[in-house]
């Protein structure tokens, strides 16, 4: 009977036809497989290589390296972002100097058990650093709301100003991407 399938149009058409018997066909044995049977988890071992290709740690570092390469071309490929990239390198900014002089005020406030006096200029000269960086980002930011109107009438300005400001307080040489124009050349 056809309890979970469907009927055919002739419920006794199964009684005409005679039964075959499966176990004369294939007897257990007759064909080998030429290897023992793998365990469960030599199966599945076996199915995550064919899933993900081992390699080495050297290729998987180049790879990483390329995506990030590719996912930072990307992110980085607005035609408002290359020219606030131009106008930060075109300028000199004193954030360039903010890490540098961070680490030499570091080490002169380190020196406050042998002289207070020279800790004490330090901590107030980074202060005063920091606030002429803050105030120097703040005015190229006008200019460049300025320039960015001028050329690029319709594009928002969103995320630009800590994008300038982490782009302007890195040092020169390991600006990512690299400048493309010099100092004072015309952007």
């Amino acid at each position: 009977m056809a309890l979970f399938r469907r009927k055919d149009s002739d419920p006794f058409s199964e009684l005409d036809e005679p039964a075959i018997d499966d176990s004369a066909q294939a007897t257990p044995g007759s064909q080998k497989k030429g290897a023992p049977t793998p365990t469960r988890k030599q199966a599945e071992a076996a199915r995550r290589e064919r899933l993900t290709k081992q390699v080495s740690k050297k290729e998987a570092a180049r790879m990483q390296r390329a995506e990030r390469a590719q996912v930072m071309r990307a992110r980085d490929n607005t035609p408002e972002k290359a020219l606030l990239r131009d106008y930060v390198d075109s300028r000199r900014n004193l954030g360039e100097f903010l890490l540098p002089g961070m680490i030499v005020i570091l080490g002169a406030s380190l020196l406050y058990s042998i002289a207070p006096n020279i800790a004490l200029i330090a901590t107030v000269v980074m202060y005063l650093f920091i606030l002429t960086v803050l105030l120097d980002s703040y005015l190229m930011w006008r200019g460049f709301k300025k320039v960015l109107a001028d050329r690029l009438p319709r594009s928002s300005s969103r995320g630009l100003l800590m994008y300038a400001m982490n782009r302007s307080i890195q040092i020169r040489r390991f600006r990512m991407p690299a400048p493309r124009i010099k100092r004072g050349e015309p952007y």
